[in-house]
């Protein structure tokens, strides 16, 4: 039995209770780094693995144990969860978590039904075009995509947006940081971030 199970943006207050008790009943849990990290209070066997390919092999090696595979955010939402379901035959359940998208718009007080919802991790979208005809667009961003290289990209084509991005959410490091596109233009963030564009000229479509 395989449990994916989401972990939040990560810090202990923001995983399900629900995801907290599978993982203390499984006889491994597999990870990324970061995600094994945020669940070090949990005395359960741990491995670190570096790519989906190595998950599924460790899986695959372990065909008798309750395993959990850990996840940040909600792992349905551009998570592992598509990947595992499509290279693996044994029976799955996932434990959902709450997404960085979730708690970023709760830390902002900004409902957001209506956003657009993306993932520059990893993937090209059209991104220009996505934000002029969306009042709120909320984006995971990468290394190369990042918030400095997007807020470049919205001064290059002449795009007044307010921008907010969070790093390290739910953290003891946590920084939301807001501003125009030039101002965040000029200041560096980390891998991995969630990044809120508002268009205020299109606010009516919300």
């Amino acid at each position: 039995m395989v449990y994916i199970v989401g972990i939040g943006p990560g810090s202990k207050e923001y995983i399900l209770p629900v995801a907290q008790e599978t993982m203390k009943c499984c006889d491994l849990i597999i990870g990324f780094r970061r995600a094994i990290e945020s669940i070090e209070y949990i005395n359960n066997e741990k491995i670190i693995a570096t790519s989906l390919k190595e998950t599924l092999d460790l899986i695959n090696k372990n065909p008798d144990k309750i395993i959990s595979v850990v996840a940040s955010g909600d792992p349905g939402f551009y998570g592992i969860t598509d990947y595992i379901k499509n290279n693996y035959n044994g029976k799955l359940q996932v434990i959902p978590g709450l997404s960085s998208f979730q708690y970023m718009m709760a830390k902002l007080n900004i409902s957001w039904q209506g956003a657009h919802l993306g993932s520059l991790h990893g993937r090209d979208q059209q991104f220009v075009k996505i934000i002029n005809e969306n009042a709120i667009s909320i984006w995971l961003t990468d290394k190369v995509n990042s918030p400095k290289n997007l807020c470049l990209q919205m001064l290059k084509e002449g795009i007044d947006v307010k921008v907010y991005v969070g790093e390290n959410l739910s953290y003891f490091d946590e920084e939301i940081i807001q501003g125009t596109a030039y101002e965040l233009s000029n200041m560096d963030f980390s891998d991995l971030c969630v990044m809120v564009v508002i268009n205020p000229n299109r606010v009516d479509n919300l």
